[in-house]
Parts: structure tokens; C-alpha cells; sequence
């Protein structure tokens, strides 16, 4: 995903990303906690009722790659997975319409967590807690196999 700083302003930023959609990011002094990531998904959403009888939680993993070479000229390529969780109605919204595979830019804020697993250890937890997210356009190709696939009959 390319992005650029097209407009500087006292304290915003406006930022181009994927053909055309604009994002102003405001930076002050105080601190925040914002993440945006583009990527894939790598399995339907999860669906679970909330514990306390509220709305649903929905959880999924989101693939991102990054792409460098090496000091030998080789190209490298290295995939992160992110743990998204997405409540109320952006986790029905997300559940009903994400689907594995697809490309999406979401936006939200990084949460560390703890629980006790089942041996009686502490395991700690990062995930991104969804705020926002978009459609991305899959490649031409893409939609093309995949129509050419449901044009062939059974």
C-alpha cells in the first residue's frame, strides 16, 4: 500500500491513500493509539455472544505483507498476522459481510490483555479493536477467475 503526506497543515495531515480515499490524521501533543492496517483475512469472522448477554463479538486475523532486499540485492518477503476483535454493530456488520480472503484497510487501537489459560499460566494478548474499516477493490484478476468459476456448470 503506497500512501503520501500530500497537505501539512499546523497540526493535521492529509494523507492519500489507495486511489483517492483521503484521511485526515490529526497529531497533537497528547499521545494516541491508532493503528491502520491493509491486508487480507485469513478465515471468516468469528462470531461469539458477548459473556455478559450484550452485543457480539467478532473476531478475525488479518494477513499484512511487507516486501524488502536484502543486503544481497534478493527480494524478502515476510507476512504478519494481526488479531482483530470488532463489537456491537461494526462486529455484525464485520460478520456478515467480511469473508476470507478479501482485502480491507481497517483502523483502530491496539489493547493488551491477560488471562489465565487452562495450565494455570498467564498468557498476555495484543489485538487491534476495530474502529472503522473499507472495502478494498480486489484485482481484476481475481474477479474475473472467480466469475469464470461460478460460469461453469456443476
Amino acid at each position: 500500500m503506497d500512501f503520501c503526506v500530500i497537505k501539512t497543515l499546523e497540526r493535521f495531515h492529509l494523507v492519500v491513500i489507495e486511489r483517492g480515499q483521503y484521511f485526515l490524521i490529526f497529531f497533537s501533543m497528547r499521545s494516541f493509539n491508532k493503528v491502520m492496517l491493509h491486508g487480507r483475512l485469513t478465515s471468516d469472522p468469528e462470531v461469539k455472544p458477548a459473556k455478559n448477554g450484550g452485543s457480539n463479538v467478532v473476531t478475525f486475523s488479518l494477513a499484512t505483507n511487507r516486501d524488502w532486499k536484502n543486503r544481497d540485492g534478493e527480494m524478502v518477503s515476510h507476512t504478519d498476522f494481526h488479531k482483530v476483535v470488532a463489537f456491537g454493530k461494526l462486529g455484525d456488520i464485520v460478520g456478515q459481510y467480511l469473508k476470507k480472503g478479501l482485502p480491507v484497510l481497517i483502523s483502530g487501537r491496539l489493547s493488551n490483555r491477560s488471562y489465565l489459560a487452562q495450565d494455570g499460566g498467564k498468557r498476555y494478548i495484543t489485538e487491534v479493536v476495530m474502529d472503522d474499516f473499507n472495502f478494498l477493490s480486489r484485482a481484476k484478476k481475481e474477479e474475473k477467475e472467480e466469475k469464470e468459476a461460478e460460469a461453469v456448470p456443476a
